[in-house]
């Protein structure tokens, strides 16, 4: 009897979906409230009433905005993109319509990325495990249920995974690359504010590679304006067209918002209610203060920004580097769930490798080929610095670090950079960090879906 291969992107969409419906079905049984909220039209007429929530931590209060957006045209600080796609699917009348309206397009969407994200990570990496593993984290992760929920992480993150796909094709005519990018950016911008996270990732991801480019030729610097431009012309288009359907995109909004509001920019007028002024706030990186996964949203961008940088010197340096670790990686894999500690302790392994003592590990990350392709690689970059974009927000902005793991962990910028900085490192104590985090993963996703059933704050 001949057996039937079942095709991995099938098997992997299968197996993420089989194992974030039971996470919801736990946390079901854990709060019963969790199911009926869910699909209850009761307790969405509720919410409509405003009976049941009272202040801004409620999970509703987001989808509140959402779904009168979806029944009347308005300008405030939320985007209209999402709202409109149900308004003309759906035609809703009432604020409870539009709720379901809401949660069956992020649905339909998280359903749709999880085959479109395995596929493009199989693609960056070339192995059908770190793509299965890693689609599996993305998956499970605990601000994944905002894919499902009614708010906008659902569209874009498919939006954006659409986006990587047409930045990473080399078989597409470049032309068609520039139009579909111009397209879809502009979507993007009209479903949640990010021009300036898009004009940060466009713009330090040429820099970041031109610089590089610059920096391998020893220092050299003398190459002419005329030549870096042929060089990277591909790079520059890609940059100047998301910054451009960026301020396009706005500009659909802001002409909406001048007709109903007499104020081009009254979004960004709203947003200064969520208690954001310009700064510096360093003391977000203190220990302690905030949710674990809210610190690893901060802690982990930030770490691998150093280490991508400390492997881009030793390239051009023509250093050897080598990443040390305990050789009891269980420990290991335990202080990776709270960066500020696992800060401490590397200094203390790096101290201990500075003084040859032998109980230590190590991952070999050789200055060749393979560091020059990530150093000159735009998708990675423009990931990686849209990940970073928000931690420096956050940064400059606000001594709080609210829906920091939202915006990282909720989106596929993250676990793309993620493959990328994998591709190379062939270990099997990466693989078991990354089973690690997806139990991790896990647990905190049935966490989630318990705390949506109390109306408690998400992250």
């Amino acid at each position: 009897m001949k057996l039937i291969k079942i095709p991995d992107v099938l098997f992997a969409t299968l197996s993420a979906i089989s194992i974030f419906l039971l996470c919801f079905a736990v946390a079901s049984l854990i709060e019963p409230y969790t199911f009926q909220k869910f699909f209850s039209a009761e307790s969405i007429q509720a919410i409509a009433n405003m009976q049941d929530v009272t202040n801004k931590d409620s999970y509703y209060w987001d989808v509140h905005y959402y779904a009168n957006m979806a029944i009347k045209d308005q300008c405030i600080a939320f985007y209209p993109m999402l709202p409109w796609l149900v308004r003309n699917l759906f035609r809703p009348q009432t604020f409870e319509q539009a709720v379901v309206g809401l949660k069956i397009v992020s649905c339909v969407c998280f359903l749709i990325g999880i085959p479109f994200f395995f596929d493009l990570v199989k693609k960056i990496s070339n192995s059908n495990s770190s793509a299965f593993l890693l689609t599996l984290l993305y998956t499970v992760s605990p601000m994944a249920i905002y894919r499902v929920i009614g708010y906008t992480e659902g569209l874009f993150s498919l939006l954006s995974l659409i986006l990587i796909w047409l930045i990473t094709n080399t078989e597409l005519n470049k032309r068609y690359v520039y139009i579909y990018t111009l397209f879809v950016i502009s979507i993007m911008s009209l479903t949640r504010p990010i021009a300036l996270q898009i004009t940060f990732s466009a713009s330090i991801s040429l820099i970041a590679i031109v610089l590089f480019n610059q920096l391998k030729n020893g220092l050299k610097f003398k190459e002419s304006l005329q030549n870096i431009k042929h060089k990277h012309q591909s790079f520059i288009y890609l940059s100047l067209i998301m910054i451009v359907g960026s301020a396009i995109a706005y500009s659909i909004y802001g002409f909406i918002c001048v007709q109903l509001r007499g104020d081009f920019f009254a979004p960004f007028a709203d947003q200064k209610l969520w208690d954001k002024s310009l700064g510096f706030y360093p003391q977000i990186f203190l220990p302690f203060r905030f949710p674990f996964f809210e610190q690893m949203a901060l802690y982990f961008p930030t770490i691998f920004l150093i280490v991508i940088i400390v492997c881009l010197y030793s390239f051009v340096k023509c250093k050897q580097i080598e990443i040390f670790l305990p050789k009891l990686s269980i420990w290991w894999c335990l202080l990776a769930i709270y960066p500020p500690i696992l800060v401490v302790v590397y200094i203390f392994v790096f101290l201990q490798q500075k003084f040859k003592i032998n109980n230590l590990s190590k991952i070999d990350f050789s200055n060749s080929l393979k560091l020059r392709q990530i150093s000159t690689s735009y998708p990675f970059w423009f990931c990686f610095n849209f990940v970073l974009s928000h931690v420096i927000i956050n940064l400059i902005t606000t001594d709080k670090i609210p829906s920091l793991a939202r915006y990282n962990f909720g989106l596929p910028f993250f676990f793309i950079a993620l493959a990328y900085v994998l591709k190379d490192i062939k270990n099997t104590k990466i693989d078991r960090l990354l089973a690690w985090f997806i139990l991790v993963g896990l647990i905190a996703l049935v966490e989630q879906w318990v705390r949506y059933g109390k109306n408690l704050w998400l992250g």
